[in-house]
């Protein structure tokens, strides 16, 4: 069964080498990676164009549209993917060698509509700064009140994407696409396997906390329904939580 791997990439020279080597690195061999070019700058073709070079399975696409929104990136993505899955591989994360093998295995056996692993978030010079071990399932009153999704530890059935996307969003896109896959009653469980790199990078760690609140008050307001100070608390109580799972 193919499997489709989506990766955006926007002005990331230094780590999409080590991303996308990450994915042709899979033991799991049959897959497709689409590279979404953000950027779609005489720079950024020719980076690209060197690293399709790499494999056949390469394939990339420019986008044409708003360059710094990743959702329309991956949706582009999903819309050529030709794969029965779908997974997410940002351009600065990476990941363990058997990742897709042991998600393919668990999704079926958990019987699955998206499955997420468990992560380690590491700085730009690899070392480990927090672990996020995921809930066995994640029903949509804990996901409410918390995220322990890492984007590009998902895997993804296709068919989840019949009537849904990420929204134009330049922070929490895909935060809004989990809720509304619980919404839509699709199964979400997870694997406590560290199989996932997230990379926290010192540039972007303050410039867009505010974005991120503003995005997840849309999201409780208009997704949820909530009313104005029931997503003011619930924006509160998503923060206190992410806190906890970094720090605590």
């Amino acid at each position: 069964m193919l499997v489709s791997i989506i990766i955006p990439y926007y002005n990331d020279k230094k780590y999409i080498y080590r991303s996308v080597s990450s994915a042709l690195s899979q033991s799991y061999q049959n897959i497709e990676i689409i590279i979404i070019d953000n950027e779609n700058s005489l720079i950024s073709k020719k980076i690209l164009s060197d690293i399709s070079k790499k494999s056949k399975k390469i394939k990339i696409i420019s986008n044409n549209k708003e360059a710094n929104l990743v959702g329309i990136g991956r949706n582009i993505g999903i819309k050529n993917s030709r794969g029965k899955y779908i997974c997410f591989l940002d351009s600065d994360d990476y990941w363990s060698k058997n990742k897709l093998r042991i998600q393919i295995k668990e999704l079926k056996n958990q019987n699955a509509d998206v499955l997420f692993t468990g992560f380690t978030a590491v700085n730009e010079k690899k070392k480990i700064l927090y672990k996020v071990s995921p809930p066995n399932i994640l029903p949509l009153n804990t996901l409410i009140k918390s995220c322990p999704v890492c984007c590009s530890s998902v895997l993804i059935k296709k068919k989840c994407f019949r009537n849904l996307r990420f929204k134009n969003f330049r922070t929490k896109e895909d935060y809004d696409l989990w809720i509304k896959f619980s919404l839509k009653g699709y199964r979400i469980k997870s694997i406590n396997n560290f199989l996932t790199f997230y990379t926290v990078r010192d540039s972007s760690l303050s410039s867009l906390h505010l974005n991120k609140i503003v995005n997840a008050y849309s999201i409780y307001s208009k997704t949820l329904k909530f009313n104005f100070f029931y997503s003011l608390f619930s924006v509160f109580r998503l923060y206190f939580n992410a806190f906890k799972k970094k720090y605590l």
